[in-house]
């Protein structure tokens, strides 16, 4: 059988500035950019800037290459974490990924640990209520599953899908 080629990530990571437009057209038609800029301190011209590639822009850059340069210099994700959180949702970093091993195993082991989890959660509501330590042990538990998933899907992107057998 010949190898499947590596699938497309179909959700390419944009550039900061693109991002920064989008998310300026898509902002509330009756909220002018001149009341965002006024909120954010900065004056109109600055946001337009801001929708700018950095070498095209004002010098400065924008709030999301901040964000991304304030993440490399202390190392920390928390700050991506906040702001998922912020947004409704989480980070997910990619866990280290192993890139040998079998593909078919790695999908069973997820499967199995899915279960578990499964498990876990009916075994938690059994009583009709979740405590706090309950509720810690899922989220760790659920988060080491998303991260793994996570790094699956990245392999199976990359086109790595191992030897059968």
């Amino acid at each position: 059988m010949a190898k499947k080629p590596p699938a497309p990530r179909r959700t390419p990571v944009k550039e900061a500035h693109h991002v920064l437009q989008d998310a300026l057209l898509m902002a509330d038609p009756l909220r002018k950019h001149g009341e965002i800029a006024k909120s954010l301190g900065v004056s109109p011209s600055m946001l337009y800037k801001w929708r700018e590639p950095a070498a095209q822009g004002s010098g400065q850059p924008n709030p999301l290459h901040r964000t991304a340069l304030l993440v490399d210099l202390t190392g920390d994700t928390r700050i991506v974490d906040w702001l998922a959180q912020r947004a409704g949702g989480q980070f997910t970093p990619v866990q280290n990924e192993n890139p040998g091993g079998n593909l078919d195993k790695a999908a069973n082991a997820l499967v199995r640990e899915f279960g578990l989890l499964i498990a876990d959660v009916a075994d938690t509501i059994e009583d009709h209520r979740v405590t706090a330590d309950e509720t810690q042990e899922l989220r760790e538990k659920w988060d080491g599953i998303r991260k793994r998933t996570e790094a699956f899907v990245r392999r199976c992107e990359k086109g790595d899908f191992g030897p059968k057998g």
